[in-house]
């Protein structure tokens, strides 16, 4: 009888055991960028060359980035989006790539192979009404200036539009 107590005993603490560590891995820390899973962007009021354009109108000191590292900086979306803090943002990356040539592949072949070093981390929310820059110092983020977002006119729409008014 005292086996059947203890057996029993021990599955039910087993049970609560399991459950208790499933709830307790579902916690998610909402102050740092979530990208385990894939974010789609189509929602975005912003996003791709419109986003590069908006982070780069801003003067290279509201960026955090430096004389030098501005002038060799190149800015990439990525293709996910990033949740933060209740929000959905694009993420914009300023980075310098630097080519290696001293690089073999597998069969003896000289190739280049690349390093990226980020410079800068910039978050647009999906409707354009927050900007946030990543802090090179204690990784946290700060609110930007909202600016109206650049847009990327085609250039035939362009000429199009001066050939209307020259008539």
């Amino acid at each position: 009888m005292m086996k059947k107590v203890f057996v029993v005993l021990l599955c039910v603490i087993l049970v609560c055991g399991a459950f208790g560590a499933c709830a307790k891995g579902n916690k998610t820390d909402d102050t740092k960028p979530s990208t385990t899973r894939e974010i789609t962007t189509d929602d975005a009021v912003i996003a791709q060359e419109d986003a590069i354009n908006l982070i780069k109108s801003y003067s290279r000191e509201e960026l955090g980035i430096s004389k030098d590292d501005m002038k060799k900086c190149s800015f990439l979306v990525k293709s996910a989006g990033v949740k933060y803090q209740n929000h959905y943002y694009i993420n914009v990356i300023a980075t310098i790539k630097t080519a290696h040539e001293d690089t073999t592949n597998a069969e003896g072949e000289k190739v280049t192979s690349y390093t990226f070093d980020n410079k800068g981390e910039y978050f647009i929310r999906y409707d354009g009404k927050e900007i946030l820059a990543k802090n090179g110092t204690d990784g946290k983020y700060r609110k930007l200036k909202v600016k109206a977002v650049p847009t990327t006119a085609p250039k035939e729409q362009e000429h199009d539009k001066d050939a209307e008014t020259s008539k």
